[in-house]
């Protein structure tokens, strides 16, 4: 039996129990934060197999610098070979890491054909309002010919953003609203890859990224105003300044980066893998 703790609703659909005691397997979205750390530690102590599933795209950051956190369960699960390849390069334990894929994309719908040009803005999320939010908000405002929609989740005000639709990332509802949201989809406008943006190029509708972050500290911590925040070849970057611009030249040419969504979707989410058989497996 699996004892679960899920974030972003990635580990629906596999056999859990709520008894700890009961459980054999103990899978956590986490192994770093004190909560997670101490479950870790009391499973083990108990004799039980302690699992950390990915819980996001970019969600393996504090295995890297300027956090350096090792590993503390007994295996990490990561969604392509990118994170395996970048974590045994940050100097974590190659035994430990597995490539299981991403249960996300078992939610994928086919797009269906709409009136108009439908623009999706997803804000970064944070633990305060972001600036550059508010700054692409108001970009996107001067475009013309556009449905200019927001995909917000229980961090955002939905007072700040333009025909916000939301959902809270552990209902689980989540997954299928953000499908939702890109069947209708021409062009996702994001500050960062998320898991939402990978969604988007698995569904092949051009991604574009404003690449001008004003580092930040998150809860308090420092560290992560160094932290390196990585954009694939498969989003267009542009600045604020080029973002209307960038986003008419890609709705002009939808399948510029077509070939680097299909590789990207493949090495950093594992598409294509038996993601539940594969976890089950490691159980």
């Amino acid at each position: 039996m699996i004892y679960c703790l899920d974030h972003n609703s990635v580990l629906q659909g596999l056999a859990t129990t709520k008894d700890f005691d009961k459980a054999k397997t103990v899978i956590l979205w986490n192994d770093v934060n004190p909560i997670e750390r101490g479950i870790i530690q009391l499973a083990k102590s108990r004799g039980k197999k302690t699992l950390v599933y990915q819980h996001g795209r970019r969600g393996t950051s504090k295995y890297f610098s300027p956090f350096n956190e090792k590993i503390q369960a007994d295996i990490l699960m990561v969604w392509g070979e990118s994170d395996k390849k970048a974590l045994i390069g940050a100097g974590q334990d190659p035994r430990k890491i597995k490539v299981v894929g991403a249960t996300i994309f078992k939610y994928l719908k086919p797009r269906q054909s709409h009136e108009g040009i439908n623009v999706v803005f997803c804000p970064e999320h944070w633990d305060r309002p972001v600036e550059e939010n508010i700054k692409v908000k108001n970009e996107l405002r001067k475009l013309k010919n556009c449905n200019v929609i927001t995909k917000i989740i229980e961090s955002h005000n939905p007072k700040e953003f333009d025909n916000p639709i939301a959902s809270r990332r552990d209902d689980v509802t989540h997954l299928g609203i953000c499908i939702d949201v890109l069947r209708t989809a021409d062009v996702v406008v994001g500050i960062s890859e998320s898991t939402f943006e990978l969604l988007a190029q698995a569904m092949d509708i051009p991604v574009v990224i404003v690449d001008e972050w004003s580092p930040k500290a998150f809860g308090g911590d420092m560290r992560y105003t160094t932290y390196r925040r990585v954009i694939s070849r498969a989003s267009k970057k542009t600045t604020i300044k080029d973002l209307r611009k960038t986003i008419n030249q890609q709705l002009a040419n939808p399948d510029e980066l077509k070939e680097e969504r299909k590789q990207v979707v493949i090495e950093e989410g594992g598409f294509g893998l038996d993601t539940i058989k594969l976890i089950e497996k490691q159980c």
